[in-house]
């Protein structure tokens, strides 16, 4: 089975939650579109906060008081 798993995924049936094997590689790989993928959603959520504050007159000069209290 392992032998098979470097080279594509294997689902190992279990009663109540199937199991995936995965090389270490195709695991990398996942983990660091998931990150990709994560990061891409944090950088359009600091644009987006970004946008409202300063629609809402903040500025960055304002900055340094809000981080004081």
């Amino acid at each position: 089975m392992f032998d098979v798993a470097a080279s594509k995924p294997v689902r190992i049936k279990q009663t109540g939650q199937d199991v995936i094997v995965v090389s270490a590689a195709e695991f990398t790989e996942a983990q660091s579109l998931l990150h990709r993928k994560r990061m891409r959603a944090l950088q359009r959520s600091r644009l987006r906060a970004s946008a409202e504050a300063k629609a809402n007159g903040f500025t960055e000069d304002m900055l340094p008081d809000l981080l004081a209290r």
